[in-house]
């Protein structure tokens, strides 16, 4: 995903309180906040909560950006710092060792083993939620500094000088954390994995066997599979990830707040 070019004017405009700048601002950065939200925090509610805080944080503090970096690096900072130290609904635990998620995984291919049976349609689409769910589970597995670094890098594209400026560390730093991040899910989806290693012993479409049958329209849920599979390494399996959805309620919620600084929206 790539954060999208606000144009100098409408930044102007946005800063001087323009309610039509102001709401055309907020749909340019919803998309990216959001994205970003969910894969650190890994929960849809507590990606919505964050994102609302976030966009609010930088539409109202717009005064600020003196214009000494890109936009998008002022406005991914504001975010990333307030993903930091984010708070959830459910209790993180970032110190959740891989194995843990081998242990579930192999229980998984257990059930699977138990419940064999030729793969029906419906098992596409459960194969595509399991892929991204297991790979959302992945990044969990990272201390936050480190899924952040990696987020920035895969999700967003951004280089080693962009992401350290906004995580606000050297760039030495940012390419450590940004390194042991990605060593540590290689090892992991080469060993286990086999959207990443056609010989590793896991696969979506065994998970699957796993669930219950599901719904019967898989042709979305095929494509975007495809995508994920066969892939060089995890980098490359997180970047062929398509980009969520952002829920209508993250904006309305933000507009309603800012309506009653700007009496109203033009």
């Amino acid at each position: 995903m790539k954060f999208p070019a606000i144009e100098p004017e409408q930044l102007q405009r946005a800063r001087q309180g323009e309610p039509a700048a102001l709401d055309a601002l907020l749909l340019a950065l919803q998309a990216p906040v959001y994205n970003l939200a969910l894969r650190i925090l890994g929960r849809r509610e507590d990606a919505q909560d964050a994102s609302q805080e976030i966009l609010l944080r930088i539409t109202t503090h717009l005064a600020s950006f003196r214009g000494d970096s890109q936009f998008s690096t002022w406005a991914f900072r504001i975010a990333s710092n307030a993903l930091l130290t984010a708070r959830t609904k459910v209790r993180e635990t970032p110190t959740v060792p891989l194995d843990a998620l081998a242990d579930k995984l192999d229980h998984g291919l257990r059930l699977a083993q138990a419940n064999e049976r030729p793969l029906e349609p419906a098992d596409k689409l459960a194969a595509e939620r399991i892929a991204l769910a297991c790979t959302q589970g992945m990044l969990m597995c990272l201390e936050r500094e480190q899924r952040l670094a990696y987020v920035l890098d895969i999700a967003f594209g951004l280089d080693s000088e962009t992401a350290a400026t906004v995580l606000e560390v050297e760039p030495a730093t940012y390419r450590k954390r940004l390194s042991r991040a990605r060593q540590r899910l290689d090892d992991f989806m080469q060993q286990h994995c086999a959207l990443v290693n056609p010989q590793a012993p896991c696969s979506c479409e065994r998970q699957a066997l796993a669930l219950p049958a599901g719904v019967n329209d898989t042709r979305k849920a095929e494509s975007e599979l495809l995508a994920l599979t066969r892939l060089a390494d995890a980098a490359a399996v997180f970047r062929a990830h398509p980009d969520y959805q952002v829920p209508q309620r993250v904006i309305e919620t933000v507009r309603a707040v800012l309506q009653q600084h700007t009496g109203g929206w033009q």
